[in-house]
């Protein structure tokens, strides 16, 4: 039985179809516009788009095309609050969403409560910090389980509320199919312009676009972003520490005091409250140095600050912050974490 409210058929020329035989049925080895991935999406019957932004920049394009073209199908930008993101960037949304007159649905992990089994109690959200008391500070190999406690969690829950008030919605994201060398290694999640998962379409309309295509648009348009690109090179939106190492947690230190905080105050309830298995991983990042060693570390690697290095900062650590990436593989580890919940 579907324990989420999306029906398990889709309606297209007067037969009822599975969403996956659907998709199936599409040639998408040949390339679509930003436009063909949308109107095929109308299609099919998804006509509330929420688009998932951070801001960078192709979240930045995607909501600017689905604003300005799709107006009509815009039900408004989804911001999750991963509750260890700098204020900075979460300001940024806010006010540019302000700015261009967007609703802004904020969600967070906060909202979603465990049911008392397994490794929360009952009515314990899923959010870092019982994150980290569990498991400790997240390494590469957990990144999948991070992202559905901090983002896919609170997603789900929105958009099966929207299922529920009886429309049909759908998550536009921004994601690229050769946006970075993880990506070209990617699961099913990211196999098409469009994907499903549980309650959840995601669609991509810049799916077969490049970096020059992407940078044209950014320059012609004279789009913002958020500032964290300027100190960390990534939108900021989500530091569980999966892909980050010591410098970046330098950097953190030096541009955004309030999440280094936070990190010094985590090490500290790994060690009070933490499981066994928390205590193995009581430091951020995938290194061994903890917030003290940073905070007597006096110097830092000029490579980290030149202008060389934005890109290179903003290809590599694409993955922790957009949605589609964030669910590479992670079917598997949804079930396994909902059955102890």
């Amino acid at each position: 039985m579907n324990k989420h409210p999306t029906p398990s058929f889709f309606q297209k020329n007067g037969s009822s179809i599975k969403f996956e035989d659907l998709i199936a049925q599409e040639d998408w080895n040949k390339e679509k516009s930003p436009e063909e991935v949308l109107d095929y999406t109308l299609s099919i019957g998804h006509n509330s788009f929420y688009v998932g932004y951070s801001g960078g920049k192709d979240s930045g394009i995607v909501l600017d095309l689905i604003a300005n073209k799709y107006a009509h199908f815009f039900k408004g930008v989804i911001y999750v609050d991963t509750g260890i993101g700098t204020d900075a960037t979460k300001n940024f949304v806010i006010d540019f969403c302000k700015e261009k007159n967007y609703t802004l649905h904020i969600l967070s992990p906060n909202d979603v409560k465990a049911a008392g089994r397994g490794n929360l109690a009952e009515g314990e959200p899923f959010n870092y910090e019982n994150l980290v008391k569990v498991f400790g500070f997240p390494k590469k190999s957990f990144h999948n389980n991070t992202m559905a406690w901090l983002k896919y969690y609170p997603i789900r829950e929105f958009i099966d509320s929207r299922w529920r008030m009886g429309e049909k919605p759908a998550v536009i994201s921004g994601v690229r199919k050769n946006e970075s060398a993880r990506r070209k290694f990617a699961s099913k999640y990211t196999a098409n312009p469009l994907d499903r998962m549980e309650s959840i379409i995601f669609v991509k309309p810049l799916y077969y676009k490049t970096n020059n295509w992407v940078s044209e648009y950014w320059i012609k348009t004279g789009m913002k972003k958020s500032p964290v690109y300027e100190t960390l090179h990534i939108s900021g939106d989500c530091l569980c520490g999966c892909f980050a190492d010591s410098k970046e947690l330098k950097l953190i230190e030096m541009f955004h005091p309030e999440v280094f905080k936070k990190i010094k105050l985590l090490e500290k309830l790994i060690k009070k409250e933490g499981t066994k298995h928390a205590q193995k991983n009581n430091t951020w990042g995938n290194g061994s140095f903890s917030t003290g060693d940073i905070q007597n570390q006096q110097t830092l690697d000029e490579s980290l600050i030149c202008n060389d290095c934005i890109n290179d900062r903003e290809n590599t650590a694409a993955d922790s912050q957009r949605f589609d990436n964030e669910l590479k593989d992670i079917e598997e580890k949804l079930n396994h974490l909902s059955s102890k919940s």
